[in-house]
C-alpha cells in the first residue's frame, strides 16, 4: 500500500504544480499530498554536487541520468547510466537495491521527480542539487 501512495504523488505532484487552474483534490489526495511533504528532510536528499563527487570517489554509487539520450550523448557524468525519466518504471529491474544511487537530470527537475519514484520503491537515493548545469559549473570531470 505504501508503494502506491508513493506512486500516486508521483503523479500527482507534476499535476498539482503545473495546476493553471482551480482543482479540487479528494481530503484523502490532500493528506496523503500533505503527510509526505511534511516528513521531507530539509535538502529534500539532495547533494550538492561536490559531495556527489566525493561521494563517487569514496563509495560504490549508482550513477542514474535521467536525461533523454541525446542529453547524455551531449555529455554526462563518468559512470553514469541513462534511464531516461519516462522509462524508469519499466527499467526500475536495472537499478541496484544494494547500492547508494545518486540521481541527475539537466538542472533538477526530473531528478526530483525519480527522487521520488526511487526512494518510493526502496532505494536509498539522493540527487544532484541543479543537476548536470551545477556539476558542469562546479568544473567536474565530464565524458562525451
Amino acid at each position: 500500500m505504501r508503494k502506491l501512495a508513493w506512486f500516486g504523488l508521483l503523479l500527482v505532484l507534476p499535476v498539482l504544480a503545473q495546476a493553471t487552474t482551480t482543482t479540487t483534490f479528494s481530503a484523502l489526495t490532500v493528506r496523503e499530498v500533505g503527510n509526505f511533504l511534511a516528513t521531507l528532510p530539509a535538502d529534500f536528499y539532495g547533494i550538492q554536487p561536490a559531495a556527489a563527487k566525493q561521494m563517487m570517489d569514496t563509495l560504490d554509487v549508482f550513477i542514474l541520468d535521467v536525461r533523454e539520450p541525446a542529453e547524455f550523448k551531449d555529455g554526462r557524468i563518468p559512470g553514469a547510466v541513462n534511464i531516461p525519466i519516462r522509462d524508469l518504471p519499466k527499467r526500475i529491474g536495472e537499478i541496484p537495491k544494494g547500492k547508494p544511487i545518486i540521481v541527475y537530470c539537466g538542472i533538477g527537475h526530473r531528478g526530483a521527480m525519480a527522487l521520488v519514484f526511487l526512494r518510493g520503491q526502496g532505494y536509498n537515493v539522493k540527487s544532484i542539487l541543479g543537476g548536470y548545469k551545477a556539476w558542469t559549473g562546479a568544473n567536474l570531470p565530464v565524458e562525451k
